[in-house]
């Protein structure tokens, strides 16, 4: 019987636990930023000059004080590049690829 009651105790707390937990994640996404939010961020970090990998580019201003997820960026940069913005290849450090990008300049007419 003595189960029984701790059974009972977790049963009359797990739906407070459970509206806990859900504005814990609602408060969580809230805090998330959107690929879209990001492009103008990823842009400002870009060079016109220097080709860059995506992890120095999370290290430059205005990304450097942000905590955002390598992939997300990755995804914005793949993003920007079929939108034109932006210019990606490959470049071999040592024995290793690694993918490189670049901003494009506005054309001087």
């Amino acid at each position: 019987m003595g189960g029984d009651d701790a059974f009972l105790v977790f049963v009359r707390y797990a739906p407070l636990l459970y509206v806990l937990a859900g504005v814990s994640v609602v408060l969580w996404l809230a805090g998330q930023r959107l690929p879209s939010e990001i492009q103008p961020d990823v842009l400002a970090a870009l060079s016109e000059t220097e080709a860059l990998p995506p992890r120095v580019i999370r290290e430059r201003p205005p990304l450097a004080h942000q905590n955002i997820d390598l992939k997300l960026l990755e995804t914005v940069l793949e993003h920007l590049c079929s939108a034109g913005q932006v210019v990606r290849w490959y470049e071999t450090v040592g024995s290793e690829r690694q993918v490189v990008y670049r901003r494009i300049g506005a054309p001087n007419f």
